[in-house]
């Protein structure tokens, strides 16, 4: 009798176990959150949050505490809203889709960046890289260097980095006057002919991503040449694209133009840290005309201000004197 007893009891407290509610959580908690160039910021937001297989939950400021939601994977979608001179960097941080368990917690961060404006700006003409204030022509010899310097920047959260797409042109113009014949313009496109100070800013590079040289709007390689004949006029350019910090006033310094006399060797230039050469062929004086050119634009942003995008140097009178 008393076993039976027993045995009863024990399928009593089996069943009490069984139908008592569990003392843990069942459910999580889910924080989203904004943040200014990394800076905490509140305000009207539109999102949603959406489970997988269920229904969206929808919110509309930040930030907000969603309490009571059921485990499982949840993804957070921007609708609309930030702060005023800002935009969606269409990044959620850590991640726009995590999981959420029982008693526990994860937070979605809306990643917004102060609008962008890329600019530049003419600031010199350079002999041999040092800055030419002297007014036109410029007489030069062989074994010289005619370059430019522009000041650009990029305004946003400062400290952030940035991609552009960069566009610089020489305009080239021999003088009908030329008695000599033609001269020849060799493709150099050294690395080093196109470089920005300051080299890094706040612990960040500028990463020059590539760089491609085109004559008259065609890309060329290294050793094609120009033939730039009395009265003739010839466009030479460099594309690149360069990963920047905002809030940096960088200096472009491009070597545009090395001076020598044949033969022009492609693979041992006269000049090794130039874009282009410029070979007179035969002694006497040739003049050209030099107008300088650049323009920027944002890789994968809005910029707010487009009208300072391009910049045009004065034109520049260049002399080349080429003794016997």
């Amino acid at each position: 009798m008393r076993k039976g007893f027993l045995a009863i009891c024990l399928v009593l407290v089996v069943l009490l176990a069984a139908l008592a509610p569990s003392c843990g959580p069942t459910t999580g908690t889910i924080v989203v959150k904004a943040t200014v160039c990394g800076v905490p910021w509140q305000g009207a937001v539109s999102y949603t949050l959406t489970p997988t297989g269920g229904s969206a939950t929808n919110g509309t400021v930040v930030p907000t505490t969603h309490s009571s939601m059921l485990p499982g994977t949840w993804t957070c979608a921007y609708v609309s809203g930030g702060p005023g001179g800002a935009y969606f960097l269409n990044s959620i941080k850590p991640s726009a889709s995590q999981s959420l368990i029982a008693g526990g917690t994860i937070t979605f961060t809306f990643d917004f960046e102060l609008k962008q404006d890329a600019a530049i700006q003419f600031l010199t003409w350079t002999v041999n890289g040092v800055p030419f204030p002297g007014t036109s022509p410029l007489e030069l010899g062989p074994c010289n260097i005619t370059d430019v310097h522009f000041l650009q920047w990029v305004n946003g959260c400062v400290g952030y980095n940035v991609t552009l797409n960069e566009t610089d042109w020489l305009t080239i113009i021999a003088s009908p006057a030329n008695p000599l014949g033609p001269v020849f313009i060799y493709v150099v496109n050294a690395d080093c002919a196109l470089n920005k100070t300051p080299a890094q800013q706040g612990g960040l590079p500028s990463v020059k991503k590539s760089q491609v040289p085109s004559i008259n709007n065609a890309t060329v390689e290294v050793g094609a040449n120009l033939t730039l004949m009395p009265g003739m006029l010839g466009m030479l350019d460099v594309h690149t694209v360069w990963q920047l910090v905002k809030g940096t006033n960088y200096t472009k310094n491009i070597n545009w133009l090395g001076i020598s006399k044949p033969p022009f060797d492609p693979l041992h230039p006269a000049h090794p840290c130039v874009l282009f050469e410029l070979v007179v062929p035969m002694p006497g004086l040739y003049q050209f005309q030099l107008i300088p050119s650049a323009h920027v634009d944002l890789v994968g942003a809005t910029d707010v201000n487009m009208t300072n995008n391009d910049a045009m140097g004065p034109p520049l009178i260049l002399n080349v004197l080429v003794p016997p």
